[in-house]
């Protein structure tokens, strides 16, 4: 029990471990984001808090390049990353959740995970590149069959964005 103790005072992030009297700030953002990936490219609004460089954002959006055929494409990401400035950026880790789906005959869905590095420049509008690589797994249903295909995927986000203060 006091090893289980000890484990978690010492893995205890420091936002979950503020003094009463501290208030934290949280800074919102909004911006646009261009996403580029192995099997499509995505355009998203990004909305993201932070809180003590620990950032969650959740990107929503459809793909231009199907759009153009008249299929919807929705796709919604959510990702972490914590920055660390060095000589006024921002780099660190990031972590991405995504899912996208589309119609074409039969429904496709894509499940995705990946993990890399985030580059952010600028404090009240911001410019960031994102790379990361990860597993993705493709599910479709053809002739009463349902088919999954896992394979390796890589991501490219470019994104603009300002800070609500």
């Amino acid at each position: 029990m006091n090893r289980l103790l000890i484990c978690c005072f010492l893995l205890c992030p420091y936002f979950f471990c503020q003094a009463q009297n501290q208030h934290p700030t949280v800074v919102w953002r909004v911006g646009f984001t261009q996403e580029f990936q192995k099997f499509d490219q995505f355009s998203s609004i990004s909305f993201q808090g932070e809180q003590n460089k620990n950032i969650f954002a959740v990107n929503l959006g459809l793909s231009p390049q199907k759009v153009v055929q008249n299929i919807f494409t929705p796709a919604l990401t959510i990702d972490y990353a914590k920055l660390w400035e060095i000589h006024r950026v921002f780099v660190g880790p990031v972590i991405v959740f995504s899912a996208d789906t589309h119609v074409f005959g039969t429904r496709f869905t894509y499940l995705h995970a990946s993990v890399g590095y985030r580059f952010v420049s600028g404090k009240q509008w911001q410019f960031f590149q994102e790379t990361s690589y990860g597993p993705t797994t493709e599910t479709f249903i053809y002739l009463d069959q349902k088919n999954q295909q896992f394979t390796w995927n890589y991501h490219v986000k470019l994104g603009l964005q300002y800070a609500f203060r």
